[in-house]
């Protein structure tokens, strides 16, 4: 069962990195931010722990 937490707790911050990654590489990309990206980052993190992987509790 402590191995399930951890790897629940590694998913949450895996999808919360991913939903910051992808902010910060379109403003390396393109050199400004714009609200979009911000929530193409949180569509993508989000969508990672909804959907992936489906056995976690």
């Amino acid at each position: 069962m402590a191995w399930q937490k951890r790897f629940a707790t590694a998913h949450r911050l895996i999808s919360f990195a991913i939903a910051l990654a992808v902010p910060f590489a379109t403003y390396l990309i393109s050199g400004t931010l714009e609200p979009s990206m911000i929530v193409l980052g949180a569509v993508i993190g989000f969508s990672y722990w909804y959907f992936f992987p489906f056995f976690l509790p």
